[in-house]
């Protein structure tokens, strides 16, 4: 069963690729996403929703957000850049507009869906000459990409998964990870088996009921050791772990330092 990972990425990021793989693992990394289809299918499913897109559909992946492609193959381009990247140019305001804390996948008309390629291929030709690039025009067509999205009708039409039980689930889990005592609790909850739940997973997750449960609360852990003056003991209870030395394990084996060494870090 794979694990859920972290990918590192650099500020600014735009490629054009034909994706060949049947899926790809359940990661999450500290940047916005733009994936945008060109030609064929794909099923995305973020934080707790499925979305099924296809040809002109533009998807949109907070940061930090849990995520996962899968279906046949497709060509796309795909854009990548962190806050602070973007942070630098843009007022908070503007910034709590265009760049929305939900996902969601956008489907322009005709007119609209040529200004998109337009706006990509133009981010693409200059992110392609990195020693001549300027930032600022990044910047430029990015803000230009929002504020279509945000100013033209949205005519994506959302297809409801026949199983819906994973959505359900992950919903569930996102919200009580930190009082959840195991997967049989949850399987109770939803009126299913242990054998059931674990091919949910499998199938839509990609990952095991565990890894996902300890990839939530270590997220949530993130947060507090961030921002909280906090003993280690009190970060794993309100995250779940019910005990400390778990939890500095669990915790190791996700982020490759102690969270000690986490806190350090962002204090320094």
């Amino acid at each position: 069963m794979s694990k859920i990972s972290y990918i590192k990425t650099k500020n600014f990021h735009v490629e054009k690729c034909q994706l060949k793989k049947p899926q790809a693992n359940m990661h999450y990394h500290h940047a916005y996403e733009l994936y945008y289809i060109l030609d064929g299918e794909r099923e995305y499913f973020i934080d707790d929703t499925f979305f099924k897109v296809s040809k002109g559909d533009l998807v949109w992946v907070p940061a930090n957000m849990l995520h996962r492609t899968d279906g046949k193959g497709a060509t796309r381009f795909l854009l990548y850049f962190k806050p602070e990247f973007i942070e630098k140019y843009v007022h908070k305001p503007m910034l709590e507009k265009l760049f929305p804390a939900e996902p969601f996948v956008f489907h322009a008309d005709a007119t609209n869906d040529k200004q998109i390629n337009t706006l990509l291929n133009r981010l693409l030709n200059e992110y392609a000459q990195q020693d001549k690039a300027d930032e600022m025009l990044f910047i430029g067509y990015l803000l230009q990409l929002l504020f279509l999205i945000y100013t033209v009708e949205n005519n994506y039409v959302s297809e409801i998964p026949q199983d819906n039980h994973a959505s359900q689930i992950i919903k569930y889990i996102n919200e009580n990870y930190a009082n959840i005592l195991g997967m049989e609790e949850v399987a109770n909850k939803f009126f299913i088996s242990k054998y059931y739940l674990c091919r949910i997973f499998k199938r839509s997750i990609g990952v095991s009921f565990v890894s996902y449960l300890n990839t939530i609360r270590i997220k949530a852990a993130c947060e507090l050791l961030k921002t909280e003056s906090l003993y280690l003991s009190e970060i794993a209870i309100r995250c779940g772990f019910n005990s400390t030395p778990y939890f500095c394990k669990v915790f190791k084996d996700e982020k490759g330092v102690s969270p000690s060494e986490y806190r350090n870090k962002f204090k320094n």
